[in-house]
Parts: structure tokens; C-alpha cells; sequence
């Protein structure tokens, strides 16, 4: 850590040549605001635009921005946790770059962390990018996730500031499965929520689409419990009783109605179907953990930095996951 950098700030970016240069001006205004030593980590997340080649141009004029290029798109998580690998400052804040994370909040940040808060973390309100089916939902997957991790879960995002000791704390967990909002809260350390409503993206399109929330949904549920597998289990036992229940009716039925159930391919059908569909659903359980477990079996990288600018290859240290190819 440089102990003349205060303040570093983490962006990911895909796709973002629209936004970038409203992304610049709103940055630099937050550096200004600060009045003390700031970095700024651009992360290029396999960008197929100009993205690069913007922020590069960028850093070249000002040395306080710092890019990272990766070798392919490894994905949102990745990217953050590449920039929490090469920060230097006492501080470290992760937010997007689509400026739907307000910068404006992030001299207040600070000052809740300078009273003494090790983590400060944007709760969310409201996204005005979003519908209100989707903020439901996500409301409450986190009301799910509290409950079935015994953690504590708020409808928040990747807008969050971190002291180095919990960044250091961070970069010591080996997994490769790393779900940012999931680590932070088994940490610990003392946190400190702020409330903010997330405004529509200033430019560009929206880079998680349906298919990506699934996946951290997914990544989010099996790192941090067991509650899927023990659902599958409770599921089984259920479709057990309710077999037996059902058998004692079909024999008293039999013994004790004048007109018994006919014995037909429709019931035998339509508990074929149950029995198989809970089989189905708790074998697509365990191959999710099986998944997960093989790729840290594996021991890939969690990300391949392929292109550095400002930044020093040798003060930097590798960490268990990642590959540093400067």
C-alpha cells in the first residue's frame, strides 16, 4: 500500500464508451472534492468497443487513472475484485461505471468511515433503471438470502468503501466463486449503511441482462448455505408423507366406498411425473454445488490481466486467484 494514496476507486468496464467521458467528469469532481491523494482503477472487463482505448487516453493525461485491461470478459465480480488486487489506498470504493452509483455520495462515504466505520455500503431505494417487478424481486432474494445464511442482507449493489483491512482481509479468501456482496457481510467488521436511489444509466445499455442475474443469484445461494440441499432433502420427505398418506387412502377407499377410485394410467401417470420432477430438481441442486466444486478443484485463475497503464508491475502482489501477466 502507498501510504501517499487516500483514497483509490474501483470501476469496472464493458461496453462503456458512451458513458466514459460523462464517467471522467464526475470522477474528477469527487477527486477535487476529497482534497487528498485519489487513484482511479479503470478495469477493462474484455471490452469490445472503444472503452480501452478512452480510458487509456485518459490515464495518459492524468496519472491518477490507472487501467487494467484483462485478457477476455471474466465478468462483474471479477473485474471488482482485480482492482481491490492492485489499490493502494487506505480507502478503497467499487462502483460502477454507468453512474447509476451516484459519486456525489462519496465524500460522505468517507466521512462515515473516518467516524469510525470500516465498511460503508450504498443501500439502495429505489432504481429508477429498473421496473418494480425486478426491484421486488431483488428486495426480496436479499430477505431470502438473510434468512438462509443467518447474514445479514440489504437490497444493496457493489457501491461500497472499504478500509485496507478489510480489503487485506478480503484478498486472503482463496475461493474463485467470489460473490463480493456475500464476502462482506461474513467478514464482519463494522459497517455503516447510506441510502441512495439509483438513477437510469447516463449512456450506453444495461450489461445484466437475465441470464447474468440467474447466474449471480445462483453464485450468491450456493457459496454462502446449504439451505438448496437441504430444501431438496425436506422435498423428498415431503413427496414421501404425502405417498403414504395417499396409499392409506387408496386401500381404505378400496374397503370402504361402494365405488372405489378405478385403478387407471392417469394417477400412476401423474405421480410418476411428481416423483420425477422432485429427482430432477435435487439432481440440478447437487450438480450446482458439484459445479462449483469443480472449478475450485481446477485452481483456474479467477481472472489474466493481459495490459497495465500507471501502474508499478512490481509493487503488486499476487494473490491466490488471480494472474498478473505484466
Amino acid at each position: 500500500m502507498s501510504k501517499s494514496t487516500y483514497l483509490s476507486i474501483v470501476i469496472p468496464l464493458f461496453n462503456e464508451e458512451e458513458a466514459i467521458p460523462f464517467l471522467i467528469e464526475a470522477i474528477n469532481g469527487v477527486c477535487k472534492s476529497v482534497a487528498k491523494s485519489c487513484e482511479v482503477i479503470f478495469v477493462d472487463d474484455g471490452s469490445t468497443d472503444r472503452t480501452f482505448e478512452l480510458i487509456k487516453e485518459t490515464a495518459d493525461r492524468d496519472s491518477k487513472f490507472k487501467v487494467i485491461k484483462l485478457s477476455r470478459n471474466f465478468g462483474h465480480q471479477a473485474a471488482f475484485n482485480v482492482g481491490l488486487d492492485f489499490s493502494r489506498g487506505s480507502m478503497v470504493l467499487t462502483m460502477d461505471g454507468d453512474l447509476q452509483h451516484p459519486p456525489h455520495l462519496i465524500p460522505t462515504f468517507i466521512k462515515h468511515a473516518e467516524e469510525g466505520a470500516d465498511i460503508v455500503i450504498g443501500e439502495r431505494l429505489d432504481n429508477k433503471q429498473n421496473s418494480k417487478l425486478r426491484e421486488a424481486g431483488g428486495k426480496g432474494f436479499y430477505k431470502l438470502m438473510s434468512m438462509i445464511t443467518n447474514l445479514e442482507f440489504r437490497n444493496v449493489s457493489d457501491f461500497a468503501l472499504y478500509k485496507r483491512r478489510v480489503v487485506n482481509a478480503l484478498k486472503k479468501l482463496p475461493e474463485r466463486e467470489r460473490y463480493l456482496r456475500g464476502m462482506i457481510q461474513w467478514i464482519g467488521f463494522k459497517k455503516k449503511y447510506v441510502p441512495y436511489v439509483a438513477e437510469s444509466r447516463i449512456a450506453g445499455k444495461p450489461k445484466y441482462n437475465i441470464k447474468r442475474l440467474i447466474k449471480l443469484v445462483l453464485s450468491g445461494v450456493t457459496s454462502f448455505s446449504a439451505f438448496p440441499l437441504r430444501m431438496a432433502f425436506w422435498a423428498g420427505l415431503f413427496v414421501l408423507f404425502v405417498s403414504i398418506i395417499f396409499s392409506g387412502y387408496v386401500v381404505i377407499d378400496h374397503y370402504v366406498n361402494p365405488n372405489p377410485l378405478i385403478a387407471g394410467w392417469a394417477t400412476l401417470v401423474i405421480l410418476v411425473l411428481f416423483l420425477g420432477s422432485i429427482q430432477l430438481m435435487v439432481l440440478g441442486i447437487v450438480g450446482e454445488y458439484l459445479y462449483k466444486m469443480f472449478n475450485e478443484v481446477k485452481g483456474r485463475p479467477l481472472y489474466i490481466v493481459s495490459e497495465t497503464c500507471n501502474i508499478e508491475g512490481e509493487s503488486i502482489k499476487e494473490t491466490p486467484y488471480g494472474v498478473h501477466a505484466l
